[in-house]
């Protein structure tokens, strides 16, 4: 017979009332049987006491004549009278502790009590002496003393008294015996029948007893069945699901996703923020541990909280017990279980939701990769197309470059950090330029490259595995590089066909020379264009204002152009992070709110000279050295005893920036180096002036084209 879960309770509620009906009952008669055992108890003592006491009255009788009959022969009657106070004394003992003790009530007592109080004053005087009743003398022998003669007469009254009313005495301790043992029968009487009722009450219980196992069995089978199909529902949903209680701690059942979601097995009794403590932020914890704490208020409205779950995508990173650490993303949500009292329990669920997030990541790059490539061909559609081939032709040698110096064999930490070093010098050049034609899909993806070589810096021992993450990216980038060049080409065949179809031919004549030539060695190459767009993007994403002046760099010869913009570009970044203060500190100074950067390039002697000014903070020797301690380029001693030319030499050492973080314009320490590098290279010389809140100058010196070297400085 099935039964629904409210009749299945019915009748439990039903066989236990009636289980603890019978309990009680055989409670009381236990309780009565007790009772009445106790009184029976006391009036069985109190007959036997009684029975006892009945020899006492002719006892004291017969020690009194026997006392009497040694004084009158003038015996020794020390023992007679002590055996007499003994008979007195326990008589009275005896008396006392029935009356008091047995809790009785008889009339018989009360007059045995009554005479045995008259008996008193008689008796004391005699059982109180403790003079020598004799004395002697040579006429006349022993003969009783004033005090013996006082103790004889005594003796006598008692004697005589005790005569009269032992038997009296005796009767009356007889009637006190009858009445207990009548109290003692009618108490074991009444005792047999509580018994019998115990034992009814008894097979009553018994059978209720039987009666509720057989129901509790067939419930706990139904039971047993629920919680099976409980387990197997827990076993295969994919959720993870437990409840909480008003002491946020995990109930003793929940789903085995959680098992699998956690990597964990114990969470009976485990406290809700001792789960997540490891997986989240403190400051996300505290945040969820707030929220759990609102849904136990009776007046959480449960759809509003859900809005602002904290935990409603949570990322993780678990062991996947092969050596490797995977990240996985789950959602909490929480929902109150109500009972009569309010809120009895906040029951979770937990969902894997990672290919959720995954697919809308995917989804999401997707549409940042479409609006990369649309930012940068409308960025491409400002940028010379002689430019953009220039730079992409140099990035690719240096890209190439970057390959080969991966490929290099290294085996000491000595050669991997060397590595480091050339890897630092071409990527800083390469993003310098990419960010000067605001190419920026190409310059984020360079600076990523740095990031991990900066990382690589920081370990305190390097192997070659270490190189292999960033193989990836450089291919990533090499096919970045190649979709542009791409992208490139076909702008530029647009270009080309609506400058055909829309500009009018030529009516003048062609200058002579060849095609693609330059009189006097010029590059063809116009800087200014791409050095002025890098000057707006700096001063818009550093927030100074600036003005660029340039001068003579259309006299830069071919050999020297690349030279001199990456040289430019350099100084540019430094001027805009470092040297051009904010207009409220320019206007605090009193100089004008727009800075002033100026580059000029002119012939010197036999060679060239190129000269970058800005009207910024300058350079102050103290914040040089100190920048160098803190990044361990020199020590505090070392500090002190530079004077001024070591310290502004400071500048081109590998390593060295007065930035702590790093940006995509600052912070790598690698600019000036490859600057000075590259001037050494091919045989120059760089020199630097300063004055602190005044100005920064740098001079570079380069040779006749001719006399350029490509040694190594």
């Amino acid at each position: 017979m099935n039964l629904s879960g409210t009749e299945r309770n019915r009748q439990l509620v039903t066989v236990g009332m009636g289980t603890v009906l019978l309990a009680l009952a055989m409670g009381a008669v236990l309780f009565a049987g007790f009772r009445i055992a106790t009184h029976m108890r006391a009036s069985i003592t109190a007959l036997q006491t009684a029975s006892m006491l009945q020899t006492y009255p002719e006892e004291i009788a017969h020690q009194l004549n026997a006392l009497r009959d040694r004084l009158e022969a003038r015996a020794y009657a020390g023992q007679a009278l002590a055996d007499l106070k003994a008979a007195v004394a326990r008589l009275d003992r005896e008396l006392e502790q029935l009356a008091t003790g047995s809790n009785i009530q008889s009339p018989e007592l009360d007059q045995a009590l009554l005479l045995w109080h008259q008996y008193g004053p008689v008796i004391t005087p005699v059982v109180s002496f403790s003079g020598q009743p004799y004395v002697d003398s040579d006429a006349g022998g022993s003969a009783l003393s004033r005090e013996g003669r006082v103790h004889y007469a005594d003796v006598k009254r008692a004697q005589l008294f005790a005569s009269e009313n032992a038997k009296r005495l005796q009767g009356q301790l007889a009637a006190v015996a009858t009445t207990q043992q009548q109290s003692a029968s009618a108490a074991a009487a009444r005792l047999r029948t509580l018994l019998s009722a115990g034992v009814l009450a008894t097979l009553l219980l018994a059978a209720a007893a039987a009666y509720f196992r057989m129901t509790r069995s067939r419930h706990e089978q139904a039971a047993r069945e629920a919680q099976e199909q409980t387990r197997d529902i827990l076993k295969s949903v994919r959720e993870g699901f437990f409840l909480l209680d008003a002491d946020y701690k995990i109930g003793s059942v929940w789903s085995d996703a959680l098992t699998r979601m956690f990597g964990r097995k114990d969470f009976a009794g485990l406290a809700l923020e001792d789960l997540l403590t490891d997986l989240v932020a403190p400051a996300t914890l505290s945040t969820a541990m707030k929220y759990i704490k609102l849904l136990w208020g009776d007046r959480a409205h449960e759809s509003l909280m859900k809005s602002i779950n904290p935990l409603s995508q949570l990322e993780i990173t678990l062991d996947n017990g092969h050596g490797g650490r995977d990240t996985r993303y789950l959602q909490f949500d929480f929902h109150r279980v109500m009972g009569r009292k309010g809120v009895k329990h906040v029951l979770c669920s937990v969902g894997d939701i990672t290919s959720a997030v995954l697919l809308a990541r995917e989804l999401h790059e997707s549409q940042e990769n479409a609006s990369a490539q649309v930012d940068m061909m409308l960025g491409m559609l400002h940028v010379d197309p002689l430019q953009l081939t220039s730079f992409l032709d140099t990035s690719d040698t240096g890209l190439q470059m970057i390959n080969a110096i991966l490929k290099e064999p290294a085996r000491t930490d000595a050669e991997f950090r060397r590595k480091l070093s050339g890897l630092f010098r071409e990527l800083h050049s390469i993003k310098g330029e990419a960010s000067a034609l605001n190419l920026m899909s190409i310059a984020q993806r360079v600076h990523a490259l740095e990031d991990m070589v900066g990382e690589l810096k920081k370990k305190a021992e390097l192997s070659g595995n270490d190189f292999l993450p960033m193989v990836v990216k450089l291919d990533e980038l090499l096919a970045h590089s190649r979709s542009v060049r791409e992208m490139a080409g076909r702008l530029t065949v647009v270009k080309d066909t609506d400058s055909t179809a829309i500009a009018p031919a030529p009516t003048r004549p062609e200058k002579s020379g060849a095609a693609g030539e330059r009189p006097h060695g010029k590059s063809g190459e116009d800087l200014s264009p791409t050095l002025q767009a890098l000057a707006e993007r700096l001063a818009r994403d550093h927030q100074k204002r600036f003005r660029l002046t340039l001068a003579g760099l259309a006299d830069v010869p071919a050999r020297y152009l690349g030279t001199v913009k990456d040289c430019v570009i350099q100084m540019l970044r430094n001027a805009a992070v470092h040297g051009i203060e904010s207009a409220e500190v320019r206007r605090a100074l009193t100089k004008d709110d727009v800075g002033v950067v100026r580059v000029e390039f002119r012939k010197s002697g036999d060679g060239y000279e190129l000269v970058f000014e800005d009207d910024g903070a300058g350079i102050s020797l103290d914040t040089l050295k100190a920048a160098a301690v803190r990044k361990r380029l020199i020590s505090e001693q070392e500090a002190a005893g530079m004077d001024a030319r070591a310290a502004m030499g400071l500048i081109f050492r590998s390593g060295f920036s007065t930035q702590d973080e790093v940006s995509m314009d600052a912070g790598r320490g690698v600019g000036m180096d490859l600057v000075a590098r590259t001037v050494y290279k091919l045989g120059g010389k760089i020199g630097v002036s300063t004055n602190p809140g005044k100005f920064t100058r740098f001079k570079i010196l380069l040779p006749a084209v001719g006399a350029a070297t490509t040694a190594v400085a």
